[in-house]
């Protein structure tokens, strides 16, 4: 039986994420409530993003997710730093922007200064959206937003984040397959202190069920990082279902797919910009 490959993703200090609001967030969802922003460089200004930019590359880096707080549309202002990103993707870095709800003007000008890929964070239950994620949106607003960005030449990632329930992951799948896209990052949600999910625990069991059913229905599948590492054996679970492409991996996984069969390659990127 041929080796299969694994794909190996280390963003680390090599692709660090960058907030272009500080910790600031007006949305405020649920499961986050502007944690995570503390965990980003912040870079406010195009100036802090140029100097950021320049000590990547200084340390031998290749590129940055660019990401932030969103406003109360679900709208991250990374497009008003547009000819910063135009100035760090010429001097040689590969930029992933998560830019929220953005207009086709926005997108285009981020598609012209050199991104070409965009988070997108997917959601499909009406619940979900407005109660957990506080936006007045709709489901149909993320189908609009993956056309916009690929009608500008960018090239959307999706991301669904599992423990969000039955409709919304099933829904979001519809819209993908309706889209003709087949790359989707995996997440889960994580316990999170000071926000609702701090004394819950994802099933790795039933998240490695979606990523076979993801599998299963073709679509190619990343275990991304922002997953509860205290499921242990959430990683070789999901390989085992199907994933190809994982960030961050713990050591003992790498070793157990090198000890069954893998064929292991790295890449010390964002684990967006190969897909």
């Amino acid at each position: 039986m041929a080796e299969e490959r694994l794909i190996l993703c280390y963003n680390g200090n090599s692709f660090p994420s960058v907030s272009v609001t500080g910790d600031r967030c007006d949305q405020m969802c649920e499961h986050c409530r502007g944690h995570y922003l503390r965990g980003m460089t912040g870079a406010e200004t195009s100036g802090e993003l140029l100097s950021e930019a320049g000590r990547i590359r200084a340390s031998g880096g290749r590129g940055m997710l660019i990401s932030g707080g969103s406003d109360a549309s679900g709208r991250v202002p990374v497009a008003d730093h547009a000819d910063a990103v135009a100035s760090i993707v010429s001097g040689g870095l590969e930029v992933n922007v998560h830019t929220g709800f953005i207009c086709r003007e926005e997108a285009e000008k981020l598609v012209a200064a050199g991104v070409s890929r965009f988070s997108v964070d997917l959601h499909q239950d009406p619940e979900i959206i407005r109660g957990f994620m506080h936006l007045d949106r709709e489901p149909e607003d993320y189908g609009e937003l993956i056309d916009i960005i690929r009608e500008a030449g960018g090239i959307p990632v999706p991301h669904i984040t599992l423990g969000f329930g039955a409709e919304d992951l099933s829904s979001s799948l519809k819209l993908l397959r309706s889209k003709g896209i087949t790359d989707v990052v995996v997440l889960t949600l994580v316990p999170t202190p000071g926000t609702v999910t701090e004394h819950s625990r994802m099933n790795e069991d039933a998240a490695a069920g979606a990523v076979m059913m993801m599998s299963a229905m073709g679509f190619s599948v990343t275990l991304g990082c922002m997953r509860d590492r205290t499921l242990r054996g959430l990683e070789v679970k999901c390989i085992q279902a199907g994933a190809r492409r994982i960030a961050n991996p713990s050591a003992d996984t790498v070793r157990w797919a090198r000890e069954n069969g893998f064929t292991t390659e790295t890449d010390d990127r964002c684990c967006c910009m190969g897909i």
